[in-house]
């Protein structure tokens, strides 16, 4: 356990210096709530396009999953584990780089933002279905997690455990919204049997749209901060 925890603070000091004044500009912007908004906004259009309790449906389970990766991993691992994060750490605090003096609080097992991301990547995949859709979603969720690392307030380890803890609570999360659609919808019996294929067949012409629109978001960010950045210069 101890070599594991000494290779998790070598891999963290090995991303975290690898900074540069751009770079602590985009993965300040990306890990703040402006990469969330635009998120929720494009997978509340996507459910509520061609869906009407459906999409209600679908909502719900998407806050829900959030909202239990939230409070699993802020209200009961964080002050069961105690981990402090490397910038509250005796020694790691004096070697980690930090960008506008973001340290983030005491205790940093398991990431928040890992868990809650990769609890909606695995739950929107599952739904969905459709291979542009996920790996825009999973892309998304990977430079979320690695910002963190980036910004020095998360152990590799903590980001990985937070992952595994979102791709579990979006799993059940499925099965249950499974149980719920046939609960609040009408189907017929006969097509009980191919309910995902259907499911993810009503959203067939979204994901494609909603894909451009991560992929956008990112872009633009990355162009508003390397205009920051090179006023900055001046």
């Amino acid at each position: 356990m101890d070599q594991l925890i000494f290779f998790d603070k070598k891999l963290l000091l090995l991303i975290n210096g690898m900074h540069s004044q751009y770079w602590d500009c985009f993965f300040r912007i990306y890990t703040g709530t402006l990469v969330w908004l635009p998120l929720f906004v494009a997978l509340a259009w996507m459910f509520f396009r061609r869906q009407n309790v459906q999409g209600i449906v679908s909502i719900f389970f998407v806050a829900m999953v959030v909202l239990v990766c939230d409070q699993v991993s802020s209200s009961i691992c964080k002050p069961l584990f105690e981990r402090l994060r490397p910038t509250h750490d005796d020694v790691l605090q004096y070697l980690v780089h930090t960008v506008g003096g973001y340290r983030g609080g005491s205790y940093g097992f398991v990431s928040s933002h890992a868990a809650n991301a990769f609890g909606i990547v695995t739950f929107v995949t599952l739904v969905v279905r459709n291979r542009a859709l996920g790996m825009a979603l999973t892309a998304w969720a990977l430079i979320n997690c690695y910002s963190r690392a980036y910004l020095g307030v998360h152990y590799v380890g903590d980001l990985v455990a937070g992952m595994l803890l979102g791709i579990v609570v979006g799993a059940v999360a499925y099965q249950l919204y499974l149980r719920s659609i046939m609960r609040f919808i009408v189907i017929p019996h006969h097509n009980k049997r191919t309910l995902k294929s259907g499911l993810a067949r009503s959203f067939a012409t979204s994901p494609a749209a909603v894909a451009v629109i991560f992929w956008t978001l990112t872009v633009t960010i990355a162009i508003c901060t390397k205009m920051i950045y090179s006023f900055a210069e001046l």
